[in-house]
This record gives C-alpha cells, structure tokens and sequence, in this order.
C-alpha cells in the first residue's frame, strides 16, 4: 500500500509536468504566427543551431534537449510537437510515425551524439533544486550544471565527429 501510494503520488506529478512543458512547448511553437518556422521556439532553437551543427543536430532537436531540462521524459514529448507526430499514442506512435520522422533528420552518428548529449545532459530541474538544497550554494550548483553542460557538449561533438568519420 505504500509503495503504490508513492507510485501513483510521482506517476500524478509526472504527468502534469509533462503535460505542462508540453503546452508550453507547444504554445511557443505556435506563437506568434502560427506557423512553427517563424515562432518563438524556432527562434529560440535556431539560435543554438550552430553548436548543434557540431553534433549534426538540427533546432529541433536542440529544443528536445533543452525540454529535457524540465524532466528528461520530456524530450520525446517535444520532438512529438516539433515532427508533427504523435509522442502521448504510446509506443506504437512513437515506433511508428515519431521514430521514423525523427530518424529522417539524423544520421547515425548524429543520433549516437544525440544519446550521447542527453544522457549526460544537465540533469531536471528536480535534481538541480536537490544539488542547490544539499551543497547550500548557488555558486557550486552554478559550477556543477557549468560542467555537466560543457562535459555533454564536448562528448556530443566527439562523438559525432568521430562517428562521422566511420
């Protein structure tokens, strides 16, 4: 009884952060004129185009990882908005349409340093507030997402580069 209230408590608050970002994600796709090429996120991806290059990463990608931040599940929430796909049917849209639009734009070293970048990513906003809560220091939080972001980026270049070479 306990381990299932627990479970339902984090499954209720996974799912509305996850349905929150995703607004927002969406919301910023779409705004201010409707069409995703011209909107905020666009925007905002395009400008972290140029670092994603070096890991033959695309702004849409980019933004994924940026989502990430939140929660890490919601990278594949945002690549659902972003590829026009479906990331809530379950695994049989995100096997079927989502993986496959994805994989269109990526090539395999590309979605090696993609993995790559996100599994060594700056980790959740969760994770961030537990690292500020237990160090007791804005600085040595700042010091430790300075690294990890810088450590997955360098990583993400590598292995891109060198797995371009292959």
């Amino acid at each position: 009884l306990f381990v299932w209230h627990h479970l339902r408590a984090f499954l209720a608050r996974a799912v509305t952060i996850i349905m929150a970002a995703s607004v927002v994600v969406w919301a910023l796709s779409a705004l201010p004129t409707g069409d995703m090429d011209g909107s905020y996120l666009a925007a905002m991806g395009q400008a972290l185009e140029p670092l994603g290059r070096l890991m033959g990463l695309g702004w849409r990608l980019m933004v994924a990882l940026l989502a990430s931040f939140v929660a890490k599940e919601n990278s594949v929430a945002t690549l659902g908005i972003l590829f026009g796909g479906s990331a809530a049917g379950g695994a049989a849209a995100v096997g079927g349409g989502l993986a496959a639009k994805v994989a269109s734009v990526l090539t395999p070293a590309a979605a090696a340093a993609f993995l790559v970048v996100q599994m060594t990513f700056v980790p959740c906003v969760a994770t961030v507030a537990a690292i500020r809560q237990e160090s007791r220091s804005w600085r040595w939080t700042g010091a430790n997402l300075g690294l990890m972001l810088v450590v997955a980026i360098v990583l993400g270049v590598i292995v891109y580069q060198v797995g371009s070479l292959l």
